[in-house]
């Protein structure tokens, strides 16, 4: 490539995959009544333990559901039926662009923060949430490598896995922290907005930044 950049790095939820705006909204799109805010504020903490824990394959999506229902005065099968809505598969344009770089010789990768249940919906053809993984070159996920972003070592296990330098990477997250982790490893990271609804033209610019991809007519 002319460009140098030899990977393209994507976050999976709101870069290339449509997911809920949060759990009020997961409940909603399941058909379950979404706990009262106030009891949401009160247990917030505790499910941020538990996301933290699930994604890094410390307990299991079940255990992740009863200790969630517990926090949110809630059933444990409600807790799961929300998960399972959750994510709503790629946007439109986002496997079309992973073919876009292939055509390129540009190698490809998702590093998601994730848990097993929504990996194993993903993976799943007969599922409302499936994505192509087949399309990227390599796939990383958080509760397999036990390790998460914004943690330095996730991004280090990119780098030996891939045999890519840091410098010859583009990374997309929606997540600031995330990013300024990549950028700390020498990564060309950028923070997508997760407010549109279709990320992929911001995506798409900085590619063109980058030199990757060029605009189209």
């Amino acid at each position: 490539m002319a460009s140098g950049i030899e990977l393209v790095v994507f976050d999976l939820g709101r870069v290339l995959v449509r997911i809920c705006k949060d759990w009020r909204h997961a409940c909603q799109m399941a058909g379950i009544v979404p706990p009262p805010e106030e009891r949401v504020a009160a247990g917030w903490a505790r499910v941020h333990d538990a996301v933290c824990r699930v994604e890094v394959g410390h307990i299991t999506g079940d255990e992740f559901c009863a200790e969630v229902a517990a926090a949110f005065g809630v059933l444990p099968g409600e807790i799961s039926a929300a998960l399972a809505a959750f994510t709503h598969g790629p946007y439109p344009g986002a496997v079309e662009l992973l073919d876009e770089l292939q055509a390129r010789g540009v190698a490809t990768a998702c590093l998601s923060n994730t848990n097993e249940p929504h990996w194993r919906l993903m993976r799943d053809p007969s599922s409302h949430t499936y994505f192509p993984f087949d399309r990227l070159t390599h796939a990383f996920a958080s509760h397999l490598l036990r390790l998460r972003k914004p943690d330095d070592a996730v991004y280090a296990h990119v780098e030996r896995a891939t045999g890519v330098r840091g410098d010859r990477i583009v990374f997309f997250d929606d997540v600031e922290e995330n990013v300024e982790g990549a950028r700390r490893r020498g990564w060309h990271a950028y923070h997508i907005d997760p407010a549109p609804d279709d990320p992929l033209p911001q995506v798409r610019s900085h590619l063109e930044t980058q030199g990757v991809l060029y605009t189209r007519d």
